[in-house]
């Protein structure tokens, strides 16, 4: 007879108190306290409140979740909360509907269209780079998000450099700045919180509706305005020309709820990604200097990984080591099985890549900070979902191109130009709150001769 599998308890993550559970500690030092529980067990529950949630810690469980058993879960609390605010858009949508939604979305990231944005974005950081002044002290953490608003709208709206259109345009992108931060710190109160107190009309919650609406309301212009342009080849129009709506694309509506999407992705993500970049470079001219000749003699016009190889590791290390996205859920739409535990339907599952990241059985001295260990371990050496910057499955990030043209584009312009000195006088702490990122990044700049 066949051995019957074994069902255990899923052990509960320690340090819990009454009623609240894990919530403190939790809501008071969030990515320590994920960190910490890796070793209670490749599955561990969690009580935030009354809420429990399985945090996923082994790469099999998470796998297991993300590919193997993915219809049998949903998106999730995380996303439900996100979702009245950011819409339906291909981050927080599911079923039929997200799929629908993906297959009309995958043209506009097709590698044609990333070879031209990678041209793009590369004029654009040299640009960008070229208007920094030597001897000054930069917040850097506030010039990349400027950077990165530079390159992702005129690839969304192709008309709107050089003309009143992108003035207006470049000032949305503006508005999307101040009030994005005040909609990522009010989605993460939203769903730590009850929902009792998440909604209770603080002078924050008020902030945070606000800036909501502010960005709706952009979206919706911004939609109307690529309506106007039907020979638009950005990746708003391309949006706009396919999907498998009755009309044959996507209604206002849903193109609006995935510029959002886009919007947020590609300022937040991409701008937090390029501050650890820097601040890792500041603090180590060795690399910066490598990057710097391998950019120097690079074909400017490609704009690749594998012209950029040494950069390329770079990149991945910094994904690995700080990993912007501390915080991703599935629901259980059945009763599953994860290895030895059986979870119920309605089961809250979270996971970390960015402590998943950091776990020393899979990268030998995690925090040693070494772009060659993907030489000596690449990533096709690891477990399956060890490594997932972007997610892995049906739901991995359908920009991870866009992405890591932007990247590229940004690191190059700026090491071929200019030296970067950290302030050693300053220490600079992480935050992490809807993603983990630095709390301020001064860096003074010499120019490379």
């Amino acid at each position: 007879m066949l051995e019957e599998q074994c069902t255990l308890q899923v052990p509960v993550a320690p340090g819990g108190a009454p009623v609240f559970g894990h919530l403190f500690r939790f809501a008071r030092d969030r990515a320590n306290f994920l960190q910490d529980i890796r070793s209670a067990g490749d599955i561990v529950e969690m009580h935030l409140g009354r809420r429990s949630f399985y945090v996923l810690n082994a790469p099999e469980s998470i796998h297991d979740v993300l590919v193997v058993q993915s219809r049998k879960f949903s998106k999730g609390m995380l996303f439900d909360r996100v979702r009245p605010f950011m819409g339906n858009g291909i981050a927080t949508s599911d079923g039929p509907f997200h799929l629908r939604q993906r297959r009309a979305l995958q043209p506009a990231f097709h590698r044609k269209h990333i070879a031209h944005y990678s041209e793009m974005f590369a004029g654009i950081a040299h640009q960008h780079v070229s208007r920094w002044t030597g001897g000054h002290v930069i917040e850097m953490d506030r010039e990349m998000r400027k950077m990165a608003i530079s390159m992702l709208v005129p690839t969304l709206f192709p008309s709107a450099r050089d003309s009143a259109t992108g003035q207006t345009i470049e000032g949305m992108g503006e508005h999307i700045s101040g009030n994005l931060g005040v909609l990522v710190q009010g989605v993460l109160r939203a769903t730590i919180l009850p929902p009792a107190l998440a909604a209770v009309p603080t002078p924050g919650r008020r902030r945070f509706l606000n800036s909501a609406t502010a960005l709706r309301r952009l979206a919706d212009a911004a939609v109307k305005q690529a309506r106007s342009d039907p020979e638009g080849h950005g990746v708003l129009a391309l949006m706009l020309a396919h999907g498998e709506g009755d009309s044959g694309g996507m209604s206002d509506l849903e193109a609006r709820d995935e510029l959002l999407t886009f919007l947020v992705a590609g300022i937040e993500t991409t701008s937090t990604t390029l501050s650890w970049a820097l601040h890792v470079l500041a603090r180590n001219q060795d690399m910066a200097d490598r990057m710097s000749e391998e950019a120097r003699t690079a074909d400017p016009a490609d704009i690749t990984p594998a012209a950029l190889p040494y950069t390329s590791r770079f990149i991945q290390e910094v994904l690995r080591m700080h990993q912007p996205l501390w915080f991703m859920g599935r629901r259980a739409l059945e009763e599953v099985r994860l290895g030895q535990y059986e979870l119920p339907r309605g089961a809250e599952v979270v996971y970390s890549a960015a402590t998943l990241h950091r776990d020393p059985v899979y990268f030998p001295e995690p925090m040693r900070f070494d772009p060659d260990r993907w030489l000596r371990q690449p990533e096709k050496s690891l477990p399956r979902s060890t490594y997932i910057p972007f997610g892995s499955g049906s739901r991995k990030c359908i920009g991870d191109g866009f992405a890591w043209a932007e990247l590229l584009a940004a690191l190059s312009a700026i090491t071929k130009k200019w030296h970067l000195h950290a302030d050693p006088d300053r220490t600079v702490r992480t935050v992490a709150d809807a993603q983990i990122h630095p709390d301020s990044l001064p860096i003074s700049l010499t120019p490379r001769h």
